[in-house]
C-alpha cells in the first residue's frame, strides 16, 4: 500500500510538472531583418493580454559596413499600479557571425518608470551582427517594448588628416595677410 501511494504521489509530481502553468510559456517573435540603409531601424515586440510571466528572446539580424559605430536601447513601461503591460528585461546584446558578443547595460534605475538598457560599440568591421533581447512579460495587461538601432560612419583618419591640413592652411594664409 505504501508503495502505491508513493508510485502515485511521483506521478502526480510529474504530470503536475508538465501542465502548461507549470512553466513560462515562450512567445518570441520570429527573427526580424533590419534595414539600416537609412542609418536607423526601430526594435519592438506587443504582447497581447494575459501573457504574464511569459518570456521572450527576440532576435533582430542586420549587416554593417567596415568603420561604422553603434548605438541602440530597448525600453518598457514600468507601471504596475496602472497595470499597464510591459517587459522586464534578462539581458540585450550584439553579436556577430563568429559568435562573439558584447552585453548591454540596465540604464534606469530599479524603480524607474521606464526600464532602459543600451549597449553601444565605436568600429564595427564589415559583417553579419544581430541583436538579442531577453525578457519576461511584466503582467497580464496587453503591452510591448521598444527600441532603436542606429549606425553611424567612423570618420577614416586620411580625413581627419586632411581637415587639419586644410585648417593649417587658413592659417597660413590669415597670417599671410596680415603680413
Amino acid at each position: 500500500m505504501k508503495r502505491t501511494q508513493t508510485v502515485m504521489a511521483a506521478m502526480l509530481l510529474a504530470a503536475a510538472a508538465g501542465l502548461p502553468w507549470a512553466q513560462a510559456a515562450d512567445i518570441s517573435q520570429g527573427v526580424q531583418t533590419l534595414d539600416l540603409s537609412s542609418g536607423s531601424a526601430v526594435l519592438k515586440h506587443e504582447f497581447s493580454a494575459g501573457n504574464a510571466g511569459n518570456t521572450f528572446h527576440d532576435r533582430y539580424d542586420f549587416t554593417a559596413s567596415t568603420g561604422q559605430s553603434l548605438g541602440a536601447f530597448v525600453s518598457s513601461l514600468n507601471l504596475a499600479d496602472l497595470n499597464l503591460g510591459g517587459a522586464s528585461f534578462d539581458s540585450f546584446e550584439i553579436y556577430n557571425s563568429a559568435g562573439f558578443s558584447l552585453d548591454g547595460t540596465k540604464q534606469s534605475a530599479p524603480d524607474a518608470a521606464v526600464e532602459v538598457w543600451a549597449v553601444s560599440t565605436p568600429h564595427l568591421i564589415a559583417d553579419s551582427y544581430y541583436l538579442l533581447v531577453n525578457g519576461t512579460v511584466r503582467n497580464g495587461a496587453a503591452g510591448n517594448y521598444v527600441g532603436a538601432v542606429a549606425v553611424s560612419p567612423v570618420p577614416e583618419p586620411s580625413s581627419a588628416a586632411m581637415l587639419l591640413g586644410g585648417v593649417g592652411v587658413l592659417g597660413w594664409l590669415a597670417r599671410r595677410r596680415k603680413a
